[in-house]
């Protein structure tokens, strides 16, 4: 395996383990980084890796989504993402992670986290 390799790899590694402590399946994810399952399903079992610019949401996604288990219940991280946000101009922050906005929505979470926001 090639360093690129290896990193990306690292990339789908932390993925799963934030997929198990957010119970996301493979399928919210693809549908998270608007990917199609199969290719999802094919990163987690390391048949292929992640293109440099998927890998870089995917891993913003690992970061929004261990922060956000921290301040949410976890098995409520997917339906989160997918709703509209008030503070975010009611736009969905998966939108924003997709458009690699992700600080914006790290911002909203630490906010929530530290009891700014309701």
């Amino acid at each position: 395996m090639s360093g690129t390799s290896a990193v990306q790899s690292q990339a789908v590694r932390r993925l799963t383990q934030v997929m198990r402590a957010t119970s996301i399946d493979a399928s919210g994810v693809a549908r998270i980084l608007d990917r199609d399952p199969k290719t999802v399903q094919r990163w987690l079992r390391q048949e292929t890796t992640p293109r440099w610019a998927v890998r870089e949401t995917v891993l913003a996604l690992n970061v929004v989504l261990e922060r956000l288990s921290e301040v949410i219940d976890p098995a409520a991280a997917e339906d989160w993402l997918f709703t509209p946000i008030p503070t975010l101009d009611h736009e969905r922050p998966v939108d924003l992670i997709r458009a690699g906005r992700a600080r914006e929505v790290l911002n909203l979470i630490d906010a929530l986290g530290e009891g700014v926001l309701a």
